[in-house]
């Protein structure tokens, strides 16, 4: 949670940080603005001190809902000042700029540096920004961040907002499932009014309508996916198939609020009947998904969660990303993932090794098991997002039925 970003800046040893670039796109400018759009926006903070945007005079307005502390960049940092003096070179002019920041702000010792940026443009100038300026370190991280673990915990107001997002998500399944049942039936091929067959480019096209009729933001990038490719777990679904009964479909749709949060949730349908071979592996990839959702509990390592399905789809037979490492059939991932501004992020529910997070209050994760049979033709999945709440409750954000079969006609 941002409440802990001094503490995690000590543990670094961070004397302050810079966060620079757009908003859009930029989930750490995001989460420290509030969802503000803004851009060429820089925050500073120094250890125990406030948040301060730079930002743009045209954008002041949006600059002051985010309740942080403000200068105007225009007026204090004009860029075209800084050109002027650098004689257009815009390298040497940002440089300047930033130099100028770090001195006005009193920034000294260890200095993080975050947000997104073309890695060869930040290369370039924070090398030269480092030669410029002798009282401060410019530090990089990778892996767990300092933002990857304020990030991993949500507060309540983060949680209300994926909430809203989990409501709205399942209203958009609804409708997407209305949508398809409202079609005919020509032998085992879902058909159009016109006699053309249901395509899951249309399903992808009407879903996209509603997701902004409910305010949120497909980016084209849901999962609707038939037959063979069912079986590979992110294959998208080529829009030219032909909608067919009998058949497993994975939909695993995740949109986002404005603000930035996302929802993820998938379920597998089979319209008109289901083939025995579907049903029986649906059964059991139900059968520990309810288990796993029950283990769910404050303290639980997230690796005993992965380790209990492994076990389980080991014991029926199937293979498993610990017995086929780099396989392609059974079980082939992790059980899975933190949501929120970002569509994967910390914790992760994996054995991976390095992985001693224990699930705690305000951690927002998604529970996904499936198998993927994709020369026998299917692929099935069941997937929530739950956050685990202060009180130690846990709170299923998405609202769907589990049901395999969708009857048409």
């Amino acid at each position: 949670m941002k409440q802990d970003l001094d503490r995690l800046m000590e543990e670094r040893n961070l004397d302050a940080f810079l966060v620079l670039g757009n908003s859009t796109g930029n989930p750490i400018m995001n989460y420290l603005t509030r969802g503000a759009h803004l851009e060429r926006a820089l925050i500073v903070k120094r250890r125990n001190g406030p948040l301060t945007l730079i930002h743009g005079g045209m954008e002041r307005d949006t600059a002051a809902e985010t309740g942080l502390r403000l200068i105007d960049r225009d007026a204090v940092y004009n860029p075209m000042r800084y050109l002027q003096e650098h004689g257009g070179d815009e390298l040497a002019a940002q440089v300047a700029y930033l130099a100028d920041v770090i001195r006005d702000e009193g920034l000294q010792g260890r200095l993080g540096v975050y947000g997104m940026f073309d890695a060869g443009a930040a290369m370039t100038l924070l090398n030269r920004l480092q030669a410029q300026v002798s009282d401060v370190e410019l530090v990089g991280e990778f892996g767990r961040s300092l933002f990857d673990l304020a990030r991993e915990t949500k507060d309540a107001d983060e949680i209300a907002e994926m909430a809203k997002a989990g409501q709205l998500t399942g209203l958009i399944v609804g409708d997407v499932q209305d949508f398809i049942r409202s079609h005919g039936v020509r032998g085992e091929v879902v058909v159009k009014t016109d006699g053309e067959p249901l395509t899951v480019g249309d399903v992808k096209a009407f879903l996209r309508v509603r997701a902004l009729h409910y305010g949120l933001f497909e980016q084209g990038d849901t999962i609707f996916a038939q037959g063979r490719e069912a079986g590979v777990p992110h294959n998208r679904g080529t829009e030219s198939t032909p909608l067919r009964l009998g058949q497993s479909i994975i939909f695993d749709v995740f949109p986002r609020t404005a603000s930035g949060y996302y929802h993820d949730m998938t379920r597998t349908w089979s319209l008109g009947y289901a083939t025995d071979e579907v049903y029986a592996a649906y059964e059991q990839v139900k059968e520990i998904f309810e288990r796993a959702m029950a283990a769910v509990k404050i303290g639980l390592p997230c690796r005993e969660l992965q380790a209990m399905t492994l076990d389980y789809f080991e014991a029926k037979g199937h293979p498993t990303a610990r017995t086929h490492p780099g396989g392609h059939d059974g079980y082939v991932h992790s059980l899975g993932h933190g949501v929120g501004l970002d569509i994967h992020e910390e914790p992760r529910l994996s054995i991976a090794p390095g992985n001693d997070t224990l699930l705690m209050p305000g951690h927002v994760v998604s529970v996904e098991p499936g198998l993927y049979y994709p020369e026998r033709g299917f692929g099935v999945r069941i997937e929530d997002t739950i956050a685990l709440q202060a009180d130690g409750s846990v709170l299923n954000l998405t609202h769907f039925p589990y049901d395999l079969v969708v009857p048409m006609g």
